[in-house]
């Protein structure tokens, strides 16, 4: 099924020019779960904008591009009119077209590093021994970025104006992100943080199908550097379970390929639900502890990619008033038509708890009773939960089609994202 997302297919040759965030100019032509259908009018090309604002149709909208994929142009929301500064500038006085050159032309011209080293100039900057004091070569310290040799006194002017004498290093970048990971950063960098009301968030990550996968370690026998090469070189689909008794802390990491397409982490300390980064960020950390245990198992592909769409996926905006039974009929039939991956989340009433339905490119693929951590294949085992209960409630998180394409490299790398906690 062709998605009426514009006045035609795209033209090969006018997307060539376009790069993963980049700025573009969306109008928008209708509402679908998950966000809108849109059309770029410079090139005239159909695309669709994953968001959780409310625009109305014909209303035009700065975003970032994304990638291609199924005959149209992802995007990501980036900001427009009514938000942010511009909250009480009218729509008619606000020029997109300018905003946008100026912002590609600053890249462009290299003046984003000038207004940079300007403002960099103006800080006071603190003395040699200072800076030096640290013991280790700090990134943006003098001895990693300047490697003159002798200690002589730091004299940037002279440094500059003979360079026969001194030849300005390029700070190293490390390994450049390919396009395809480019573009999952420029879509993820604006997906909404969900928040989990469990005791134990880390039991929405259902426990393994096959008892066989189930591995469990303590870290301190091994080492996180052989765990995260075992993982992303192995490219391992499933989860990882992290227990850490020193820090009070409980983490699951849900992985595709790899790749983290999810992670939730609570403490003792701060029990507050923290977004995928975050999270990862923090489980990366506990795994450098010795105490930490470590549970890994594999799950399906199809179940893993739906399951992730709770973590880097859209809400759908829902203004129907269906029962939760109607509603998932109807979502599904339209899921199947459009090929859709997403995640069900069914509140039972009476205190039974919530089971998540997975839909992998339009087939159900399975249910996971919370409570029970039970997991079944069929559909009928959500239609017995949902027997009677009229008061139940159902929500739907929705993974775009492109994000499941060749056209991105999906999920955080785990080295990548790994940073020391501080001593």
């Amino acid at each position: 099924m062709v998605r009426e997302t514009g006045k035609g297919k795209l033209n090969p040759w006018k997307i060539q020019g376009y790069k993963p965030g980049q700025n573009v100019i969306c109008k928008i032509i209708k509402a679908e779960p998950g966000g809108y259908a849109v059309t770029i009018p410079k090139d005239d090309l159909p695309g669709f904008l994953p968001s959780t604002s409310h625009h109305n149709v014909g209303a035009e909208v700065l975003a970032q591009f994304v990638c291609v994929d199924r005959n149209r142009m992802l995007l990501s929301e980036r900001f427009t009119a009514g938000s942010g500064n511009q909250q009480n500038v009218p729509r008619s006085s606000i020029n997109w077209e300018e905003q946008l050159e100026e912002l590609d032309n600053v890249y462009s011209t290299g003046k984003h590093q000038s207004l940079a080293s300007a403002k960099a100039q103006q800080q006071p900057q603190a003395p040699p021994q200072e800076q030096y004091s640290t013991g280790g070569h700090q990134a943006g310290s003098p001895q990693s970025q300047y490697n003159t040799g002798a200690q002589q006194p730091y004299q940037p002017q002279q440094a500059y104006q003979d360079p026969q004498q001194y030849q300005q290093p390029q700070p190293y970048a490390g390994p450049q992100p390919t396009v395809e990971e480019q573009a999952f950063h420029t879509y993820a960098a604006n997906v909404p943080a969900r928040k989990f009301q469990l005791r134990r968030a880390i039991d929405l990550i259902m426990p393994p199908i096959d008892e066989d996968s189930l591995k469990t370690l303590r870290i301190g026998d091994y080492d996180v550097e052989w765990l995260i090469t075992d993982l992303e070189g192995g490219m391992r689909t499933g989860c990882v379970k992290a227990t850490c008794e020193s820090r009070l802390s409980r983490a699951a990491m849900l992985l595709y390929r790899g790749r983290a397409v999810g992670c939730i982490y609570g403490s003792k300390a701060d029990p507050n639900t923290k977004a995928t980064p975050e999270s990862l960020n923090l489980t990366l950390q506990d795994l450098e502890s010795p105490d930490t245990v470590v549970s890994l198992y594999d799950l399906p592909e199809e179940v893993t990619l739906a399951m992730s769409s709770l973590f880097l996926g859209y809400p759908v905006t829902r203004k129907d008033d269906y029962t939760a039974r109607e509603y998932m009929d109807y979502i599904c039939d339209w899921f199947k038509q459009e090929q859709g991956t997403a995640t069900l989340a069914i509140s039972l009433s009476n205190n039974r708890g919530t089971c998540l339905g997975y839909i992998y490119k339009g087939d159900f693929v399975g249910a996971f009773y919370v409570e029970d951590q039970v997991f079944r294949r069929d559909k009928e085992f959500v239609y017995e939960l949902l027997h009677s209960d009229h008061t139940a409630g159902l929500e739907v998180s929705i993974l775009p089609p492109e994000m499941t394409s060749s056209s991105v490299r999906f999920g955080y790398s785990l080295s990548m994202s790994r940073t020391r906690r501080p001593e």
